[in-house]
């Protein structure tokens, strides 16, 4: 054990030696470039500066479009709000004419029942008034009879009528009630539509402001790796030794690919104070920048999950998982093939501070450091 600590530490000073040696040897040939060379230099580096600063000028653009975005989201919300009490108020609208129906219906049918009696009881006195009984042919009772019945129909009748005048005003408040109740729902189906179409129009603001915040953020990208290529001429200019010189060579199929540009603030197995150890890596990326695929696989998950936000599980083969979360919007959905290093989605774009993405890789449910070569014969 011990003499592997002493080896590692050897390796360790003769890789800073190496280096300490390679900076100086990458300064004397930096004094001596030429004329040629120096302005061939001062060249590049006066292009990869312009191209950061065109790139962190979209990104501010694209960040603008991002914020003007979510208060079109808001102004989503409130109308849904107001669609909402809308709904509320025509279903009490709608429950109250059904009740004015049954109303109307039941008051319908006892007018169609006093009705009938009164035209029987009116067709009975108009025919005796017509063709009373002549008096020779009646009996002083018969005729007592009729004088009472007369008396008594005669009493009646204003009273019948009365009774009829109160269930026709009754019908008529209610025809009106269901008519004003009527007008109020239409108004309110006309407020809805108006509502309705408001939502569309800014869901098709939303879509159109998101596509151009996606392209000015793929100029951005473009931006950033014309400047990465720059800035390797810079170098090559130098004389700085490439990086597999130090023995750190490109990932190949068997290895994760980064996810997304920028530097890991915890990697697996780091504890953070007296939290857990990290069963991932974390990277602190600019915000709405791209996240890509780090390896061939199938999308079995994308979406919101609990409160890990956007989050995106790959099927990389071999009962490897990867899992990632922290994605301010994702391109891709469940089923769906994607290819190593394909653009899965992009960082959130509300911030200018550094935003936070995780990648997490699992063997089954055992997470395993994304650093480890894979095994992926089976796959």
């Amino acid at each position: 054990m011990l003499a592997s600590s002493r080896h590692l530490l050897l390796s360790g000073l003769a890789v800073f030696a190496l280096l300490g040696a390679m900076q100086t040897d990458a300064q004397t040939r930096l004094k001596d470039l030429n004329a040629a060379d120096r302005a061939a230099l001062d060249n590049l580096s006066t292009q990869r500066r312009a191209e950061e600063r065109k790139s962190d000028t979209q990104r501010r653009n694209a960040r603008q479009i991002a914020q003007e975005i979510e208060a079109l989201r808001q102004q989503i919300i409130d109308i849904s709000k107001k669609q909402g009490t809308g709904e509320t108020r025509s279903a009490i609208f709608r429950a109250r004419l059904e009740t004015l129906n049954q109303q109307e219906i039941d008051i319908t049918r006892k007018l169609s029942v006093e009705r009938a009696k009164q035209a029987r009881l009116l067709s009975a006195l108009q025919i005796y008034s017509r063709n009373p009984p002549p008096a020779l042919f009646v009996t002083p009772r018969k005729a007592n009879d009729a004088v009472l019945a007369a008396i008594i129909m005669r009493a009646i009748t204003p009273e019948l009528q009365k009774r009829t005048n109160g269930l026709v005003k009754q019908n008529n408040d209610l025809v009106n009630l269901r008519r004003q109740a009527a007008a109020q729902n239409d108004a309110l189906f006309v407020s809805e539509s108006d509502i309705s179409d408001q939502r569309d129009e800014i869901e098709r603001l939303i879509s159109q402001k998101m596509g151009l915040e996606d392209q000015l953020l793929g100029q951005a990208d473009q931006m950033d790796a014309r400047a990465t290529e720059l800035k390797a001429k810079e170098a090559r200019l130098r004389g700085d030794i490439p990086l597999k010189m130090l023995g750190i060579a490109p990932a190949d199929n068997t290895h994760l690919m980064q996810p997304v540009v920028g530097d890991v603030t915890r990697a697996f197995a780091q504890a953070d104070g007296a939290g857990p150890s990290n069963r991932g890596t974390t990277y602190a990326a600019l915000p709405g920048a791209q996240v890509t695929s780090p390896a061939e696989g199938e999308v079995e998950f994308a979406g919101p999950l609990d409160s890990y936000g956007q989050v995106v599980i790959l099927n990389i083969g071999n009962n490897y998982r990867v899992v990632i979360t922290g994605i301010g919007r994702i391109y891709v959905d469940k089923g769906q093939t994607v290819g190593r290093q394909e653009p899965l989605g992009r960082m959130p774009n509300l911030s200018e501070k550094k935003t936070l993405l995780y990648m997490e890789l699992r063997r089954g449910e055992d997470p395993v450091n994304p650093a480890t070569q894979l095994q992926v014969s089976s796959r």
